[in-house]
């Protein structure tokens, strides 16, 4: 059933049937957030496209093959029309002051279309609604930017609620200026892309696409292969409900003798008489340097991960990595990787062992305060991450 909710204003039936088995469907996301995007959108998609085959006999086309990905993290689709590419963005909010659009469908050259359509989703009283649509050009022009969110709005009265203009537009102006140009996004290299998707695999994190700068986010969900790669992640981490959340060790805590479940004393893992190739020393302003170390379960056994921290004169930490083996007899798995990472996913340092290393440590560096950093180790296709903050 087609009816009009304001004169001008497109609403559509949707079926309770259908409701059901695509609610059912959006399970099969692994949070919240995933199977809502999920519902909205293939109620938006499945109610949308038949009416638009019916009234104006046209044929539009999604253009992602595994919208699961897509919808996983972001909130949206985009459809063909001819050479026009038309972005819906499906609300439950029943709140048309103002069209609210993720960054994403503006800002990334792969995802940003030409006509921006503005649907309500009424899961309850299962009707779907086009309030209005707008332009590209519109929202790069007149579009209220959020940082926080990475959003762009635009109030109601920007909008036009008429979807019949917009058919007629683009059949009598098909050249009509609907877009501004934009920045392509810089290359990511494909390890440090690999290094960010394991980061944001952490079911802990629930919205990814604010984890990370734009510039490296456009560009992971926007590839293909990457997008499917974090989605199967995120899947995986999630299947069960005891999945641990990733915790950030402190090291600014660690000198006012507060650590992290995990960190132990040296004295604690190895007993008082092993040497353990970081000897005890003072720092400039005469402290004691911290150590600490944790277990970590590798595919050929048990090793250590030890942190040695000391105080810079100028107030940066001064902070030593390895990673060995109990004991002298046992040996480091070759080409062990231990890889300093910034929160970024950039390489900042790495070390490898050889055929008979029980200790491999990274050179030491000075980091000031907030400084955030990664170490990941790899042993062939096994890896683990630990997570710091200054």
């Amino acid at each position: 059933m087609v009816f009009l909710f304001d004169v001008t204003q497109l609403e559509l039936e949707i079926s309770p049937s259908l409701s059901q088995q695509l609610w059912q469907q959006s399970q099969l996301q692994s949070a919240a957030v995933g199977q809502w995007n999920t519902y909205l959108n293939q109620v938006c998609l499945q109610t949308f496209l038949p009416w638009l085959r019916d009234e104006y006999e046209l044929e539009a086309n999604v253009i992602f093959d595994q919208p699961l990905s897509v919808w996983s993290v972001l909130n949206g689709s985009i459809l063909t029309l001819g050479n026009k590419r038309l972005v819906l963005i499906p609300d439950k909010s029943l709140d048309n002051n103002e069209y609210v659009i993720p960054q994403e469908w503006v800002d990334v050259p792969q995802f940003h279309g030409d006509y921006y359509l503005a649907v309500q989703i009424n899961p309850d009283e299962l009707y779907m609604r086009v309030w209005g649509y707008t332009t590209h050009k519109q929202i790069k022009t007149k579009g209220y930017y959020n940082a926080i969110n990475r959003t762009y709005s635009l109030d109601a009265h920007d909008i036009i609620p008429d979807l019949n203009v917009l058919w007629v537009v683009s059949q009598l102006n098909p050249n009509e200026e609907t877009r501004v140009a934009i920045a392509s996004l810089p290359p990511i290299p494909a390890t440090q892309a690999e290094n960010l998707l394991l980061r944001l695999a952490n079911p802990g994190i629930i919205q990814p696409r604010l984890e990370l700068p734009f510039s490296l986010w456009g560009q992971l969900v926007s590839n293909e292969n990457w997008r499917q790669r974090l989605y199967q992640l995120r899947q995986e981490q999630s299947q069960s409900s005891f999945a641990p959340q990733k915790v950030v060790a402190n090291l600014t805590q660690w000198l006012q003798n507060t650590f992290e479940e995990g960190w132990q004393s040296l004295d604690s893992l190895f007993g008082t008489s092993t040497s353990l190739g970081l000897s005890l020393r003072r720092t400039e302003a005469g402290d004691v340097a911290i150590k600490r170390g944790k277990s970590l379960n590798l595919p050929d056994g048990e090793a250590f991960l030890i942190l040695e921290l000391d105080r810079e004169t100028d107030g940066r930490l001064g902070i030593r990595i390895q990673l060995r083996k109990r004991s002298q007899e046992e040996y480091l798995p070759p080409q062990t990787n231990l890889i300093l990472l910034s929160s970024s996913g950039q390489i900042i340092q790495t070390t490898q062992s050889r055929t008979q290393d029980n200790i491999i440590q990274l050179k030491r560096f000075r980091s000031p305060a907030n400084t955030q950093f990664i170490i990941r180790i790899e042993v062939d296709d096994f890896a683990v991450t630990e997570d710091f903050v200054i």
